[in-house]
């Protein structure tokens, strides 16, 4: 009865096998090419992105049908707190409405996403307790999630704090429609900011340098999906459905596949997000520098779902105080950010406990411990912040406390040493490769003028050809939903 990640999950499940995901044939081979000839026979730019507002509906009805009304209030909601901003010129009233607006949007979150989960575990404490609460409460079931709640909640309130703060230019209600709804960060991100994309809203003109770079983009996307991100999940999956009964290479194994499956599912959505916006005209922000090179946790926060971090970053580690106060301060600071960075993923312990987890390194970061770091030999730090995410994530896969405990437990060699499942001869050889990949590249990309008109041909004829592949492989059906359509 406590239990509602059961059926969070069963609810993702089922939204996923309705959706219509970038990776998908129906979105490549009929959505993505209607969409694109009607983009270009538009002219104009309200015209394109009235048809960029409609189509983004169609695409997330077609996932979640319901969901579309929520969507739709909560952007209106936030477009009348936004206007009433801008608007009015005192002060005092101007903080009411972004207190209004900021709490209307968390309160939206916050029921959908935490408040069963909250009851749930006051219901176990009771319980613990010898109350009996529990009992009162037999048909205590969280409503259904709907798809990229948080990141279009996270959207909506940087958009009113970006207007109080005066950051974004003058606007028609339509360019924030536009910006709202565009479907290529609808539903798991990356995390745009209204003024960043502004101006290519409001003046959309045919850029086929753009395109063609947004073409190749989209395609990496798919390549690091389907070749690399699908491939490696079995191993990850096997290993954390195991119940614990794994040795310690087994453990190691499914660790460092699910630290390659993450990044490149991720990394590779990004990739398609900011590709498609590319072909429509609009910039994206990078959201992955190459974070597995690191050498530090701070580093790795600097290169990871940069859209997430520099969320934090600005609307609330620098409002609490940032690093301007004292150390004790700082260190609340760097912990408050994180365990909600942490419970932003999801209702569940294991989330916290993740989110906890790297900011108890950064404070430690913050310490002697950062001169020891930075004595190091490059490789040696590189191989520590590795090793440290790696231990993080044994968390944000695992399903609860209890199997991340028992995991922990199989990579200390708890139940021996020795190699124990036959995983497929492809599945490793494509984690190993998956693994230099990250470790090895650098970054690629930093959306700039030069970088679209000069990008890599080879690499870009290098991708055409394997993307042939990739869509033979989601011809067969073999696909996974993005992880963070979770989220």
């Amino acid at each position: 009865m406590y239990n509602k990640l059961g059926k969070l999950r069963f609810s993702f499940v089922l939204a996923v096998f309705l959706e219509m995901v970038f990776s998908s044939t129906t979105f490549l081979f009929f959505f993505l090419p209607v969409f694109l000839l009607a983009d270009l026979i538009s002219n104009k730019s309200y015209f394109r992105n009235a048809l960029l507002i409609f189509t983004s509906l169609l695409f997330y009805v077609w996932g979640e049908a319901t969901g579309v009304f929520l969507l739709v209030i909560l952007a209106f909601i936030n477009l009348l707190f936004g206007r009433r901003i801008a608007n009015v010129s005192s002060a005092k009233i101007k903080k009411i409405y972004l207190v209004a607006g900021i709490f209307t949007n968390l309160t939206v979150l916050f029921y959908f996403k935490y408040l069963f989960w909250v009851l749930s575990q006051f219901l176990v404490l009771f319980d613990l307790l010898g109350l009996g609460w529990g009992s009162a409460f037999p048909n205590l079931d969280s409503p259904h999630l709907p798809l990229g709640i948080s990141f279009f909640v996270f959207h909506g309130i940087s958009y009113l704090i970006d207007l109080y703060n005066r950051k974004v230019g003058d606007y028609k209600t339509t360019d924030f429609l536009t910006y709202f709804f565009m479907f290529p960060h609808l539903v798991a991100g990356p995390i745009v900011r209204f003024e960043s994309v502004r101006q290519d809203i409001q003046n959309r003109k045919r850029d086929w340098d753009l395109f063609t770079w947004g073409v190749f983009r989209f395609i990496l996307g798919i390549n690091k999906k389907v070749l690399i991100a699908n491939s490696v999940a079995p191993i990850a999956d096997i290993c954390f459905y195991s119940n614990g009964q794994l040795s310690m290479a087994d453990a190691w194994l499914g660790a460092l596949a699910y630290t390659v499956q993450i990044y490149f599912d991720f990394s590779g959505y990004s990739d398609m997000a900011i590709g498609l916006a590319a072909m429509m005209g609009i910039r994206f922000q990078e959201n992955f520098l190459a974070p597995y090179r690191s050498q530090s946790i701070k580093e790795f926060w600097r290169r990871w779902h940069v859209s997430l971090s520099t969320w934090f970053r600005d609307y609330l580690y620098f409002p609490l105080g940032g690093s301007r106060c004292s150390k004790l301060l700082t260190y609340r600071n760097l912990v408050i950010v994180f365990v909600l960075c942490g419970l932003w993923h999801g209702a569940q312990w294991t989330f916290l406990i993740w989110g906890l987890f790297h900011g108890c390194l950064l404070i430690l970061e913050r310490t002697s411990f950062a001169t020891f770091l930075t004595s190091l030999p490059v490789l040696a730090q590189r191989c520590y912040c590795m090793l440290m995410v790696v231990f993080g994530w044994v968390f944000f896969r695992a399903n609860d406390l209890s199997q991340a405990t028992s995991y922990f437990q199989s990579m200390f060699g708890f139940n021996g040493f020795e190699y124990q499942n036959s995983f497929g001869t492809v599945n490793l050889a494509v984690l190993f490769v998956g693994l230099a990949i990250s470790l090895c590249s650098k970054q690629l990309f930093n959306n700039s003028e030069t970088e679209v008109k000069s990008f890599n041909v080879c690499l870009f004829g290098v991708n055409v050809a394997l993307v042939m592949l990739s869509m033979a492989i989601l011809y067969t059906g073999a696909r996974n939903p993005f992880i963070y359509f979770n989220f």
